[in-house]
């Protein structure tokens, strides 16, 4: 909550790409790593049958690419509605927005420390 009113009171929509960008890589990346390290793509359930079948497909992280048209429009998107919830102007020029995404500093990937115990 201390980020989003500094961010209000700086007013910089810079602060909305920077935000937009770690969520994307949360999103799409870090989580997707995370339960690939919980179940890998060989995981077994408690049967022995592989853990990715039927239903469960195996997710596969996505790291960013700014030339990517899709993950452009995800930071296009995400960051003008951080902007317009902290009334900073918003910015709909996609250049100029690629262009402040690859200044962004990304924090490294850390993996959680999560244990997950299956029933039986």
């Amino acid at each position: 909550m201390k980020d989003f009113i500094g961010y209000q009171q700086s007013g910089k929509f810079d602060n909305c790409v920077q935000l937009a960008r770690a969520c994307f890589d949360d999103y799409y990346d870090f989580t997707i790593k995370d339960l690939l390290s919980l179940f890998p793509r060989d995981a077994k359930d408690k049967e022995g049958a592989p853990f990715w079948s039927g239903p469960k497909r195996c997710p596969t992280p996505i790291p960013f690419d700014v030339n990517n048209k899709d993950h452009m429009s995800f930071i296009v998107s995400y960051s003008n509605l951080i902007a317009a919830a902290l009334k900073i102007p918003e910015n709909r020029d996609i250049a100029a927005i690629a262009q402040i995404v690859k200044g962004v500093t990304v924090p490294a990937y850390v993996p959680k420390k999560i244990e997950v115990k299956l029933p039986g």
